[in-house]
């Protein structure tokens, strides 16, 4: 995958705007959140699932996944009832930052090159203002980060992050989509075969098998319908 930068770990925060000066929140987020992230937004059969499509609920699944502190969250929630036009920008911000790396993660299983278009929308998110600094250590102490700026930037440039590592420094080969029309999720597979088909054995994988038996079976009556009735055989016995 081109032009996904190796970054070092981003930290959130927020002023009394929503905007962090030096909040401290330098964790990186795991591979799952971002690609839990993804599946915030898909098509399933058809039709458009959006679970982050307003100010509120889109808060809630940050906030849920560690990805914005409580205080950020209400500064936001204020400003957002103050001016709703900024949480309308900021729920359209996420998920261009969403479906672009949806994007990325499709051409990676295609194993074809990735958009231009979401190349730079996910460089951009990348992008977000972090500093380094010294902070107490059980030894004395170490070297951090935190971040400065929007607190929904920095949110958006953690899960880009970790999304774009496991493109480009992980096993991009174990990142999938699953095969159900009926979830389409993205998943990574841990299995040790590396061979899943589905993001989860007991839900769509079983639904699936129990999909094609069912089919198997269908078949099978049709084909026994459809069988011409062999012809009988009557016996005439010679008279006496």
């Amino acid at each position: 995958m081109h032009d996904l930068r190796p970054i070092a770990p981003p930290l959130s925060g927020g002023d009394e705007h929503g905007h962090h000066a030096l909040d401290r929140h330098g964790h990186l987020a795991p591979i799952e959140d971002g690609l839990e992230f993804i599946n915030t937004g898909r098509l399933v059969r058809g039709r458009r699932v959006e679970e982050v499509g307003d100010p509120e609920a889109t808060l809630a699944w940050l906030g849920g996944h560690n990805l914005l502190h409580d205080d950020a969250k209400a500064r936001l929630r204020a400003r957002y009832l103050a001016d709703p036009a900024v949480g309308e920008a900021d729920v359209a911000l996420i998920q261009r930052v969403r479906d672009a790396l949806r994007g990325l993660l499709e051409a990676n299983v295609a194993d074809r090159p990735a958009a231009a278009v979401d190349l730079r929308t996910v460089n951009r998110a990348l992008r977000t203002n972090y500093v380094y600094v010294l902070v107490p250590a059980p030894d004395g102490v170490s070297l951090d980060h935190q971040h400065v700026g929007d607190p929904i930037e920095g949110a958006l440039e953690r899960l880009a992050e970790c999304v774009a590592r496991e493109l480009s420094q992980g096993r991009p080969d174990r990142l999938r989509f699953c095969e159900s029309p009926d979830c389409g999720e993205a998943f990574i597979d841990r299995s040790r075969t590396g061979r899943r088909r589905w993001c989860d054995m007991a839900t769509c994988g079983n639904r699936a098998k129990a999909a094609r038996l069912r089919e198997r079976r269908r078949v099978s009556a049709a084909v026994d319908v459809a069988a011409p009735e062999a012809p009988r055989v009557v016996s005439i016995e010679p008279s006496a």
